[in-house]
């Protein structure tokens, strides 16, 4: 009954949306500070490889009506042409249960058959779009009234806004300074050999986007050698609740470097998990994860750091 009591919620206000002018502006640069007072609707780009909101104010007064709201907002189309629903085309949220702060949402099957980053985007958006709601806490999600997995099988659980690495609330244009171990290779190619240094990154992206940017610019101790060529692209680096994603657009497959084909990978994830603290990383190129990197490396696994590879 609670089921087809939502459902039926959901379609009157889909209809009552309709039109509405309930939104005021749009950006796609810095996220939001959660400190802000406001809400907001989110998006994502036309490329769909980040994330763009509009400031918006419920019709709704109350949690459960708010939380249906927003529901119905995920099928509505976006007002400014260059944004993009989260979900993507055939698929929708089906159900929703909130209890003790916890909101689930549920999915339907079509949400599994998109590339692993544009999943990654579409609940990091869902999740700040209803953890603004006053009386959500965290927000778990299902497909089909089962757990949702990430790439090796195993449940993301209950998410916060503290799961995804956004940088919210930083200034356009600003900087921050830190010290990053960032892993390179030695004269061998085979082995990994950490190097420290100080880097300003831009506060507008992830940290862990200017450890892989900073590991493709190469070394700069003597003795220390490349592990990407610097022609290399990042298309995404996205982190959610311990996991970091790396797309590559193909370029990545063009290294001439005569080193150990598991030097890049370990390299990358040494030095996030040294440096951002890392558990685990998800390699993609062009979106896709169903790939090998070079001839052997098997992209459709998460890698952990790797000790054994570290230069004594």
């Amino acid at each position: 009954m609670k089921k087809l009591l939502s459902c039926l919620m959901i379609l009157s206000l889909i209809a009552g949306l309709a039109g509405c002018g309930s939104t005021v502006s749009s950006s796609s640069g810095v996220q939001p500070s959660a400190s802000v007072q406001k809400t907001y609707l989110y998006y994502l780009n036309q490329e769909e490889d980040r994330i763009s909101w509009v400031e918006y104010h419920f019709n709704e007064p109350d949690t459960e009506g708010q939380v249906v709201e927003m529901i119905a907002l995920q099928t509505q189309k976006p007002g400014n042409k260059e944004d993009v629903l989260l979900l993507p085309d055939g698929v929708k949220i089906q159900n929703y249960k909130l209890s003790d702060q916890v909101l689930t949402l549920d999915l339907s099957a079509g949400f599994q058959n998109q590339a692993q980053t544009r999943k990654v985007l579409c609940i990091g958006g869902l999740v700040r779009s209803f953890a603004q709601i006053d009386g959500v806490d965290k927000i778990l999600f299902t497909v089909d009234g089962k757990d949702l997995t990430d790439s090796s099988g195993n449940a993301v659980g209950a998410l916060t806004n503290d799961s995804f690495v956004d940088n919210a609330g930083k200034n356009i244009n600003a900087y921050q300074e830190m010290e990053m171990t960032l892993y390179f290779t030695d004269q061998t190619g085979s082995k990994l050999v950490p190097e420290t240094r100080e880097v300003y990154y831009s506060s507008n992206e992830p940290v862990e986007k200017a450890v892989v940017e900073e590991l493709i610019q190469g070394p700069s101790e003597e003795g220390h050698y490349p592990v990407f060529s610097t022609d290399t692209q990042v298309l995404s680096v996205i982190s959610q609740a311990g996991i970091c994603y790396v797309n590559f657009d193909d370029s990545v497959q063009n290294s001439i470097l005569s080193i150990s084909e598991e030097i890049p990978i370990y390299a990358i994830v040494n030095s996030l998990a040294e440096t951002c603290n890392t558990k685990k990383v998800q390699f993609s190129i062009d979106g896709e994860s169903d790939t090998v990197f070079r001839n052997s490396m098997d992209l459709s696994v998460q890698y952990t750091r790797n000790q054994d590879l570290i230069s004594s």
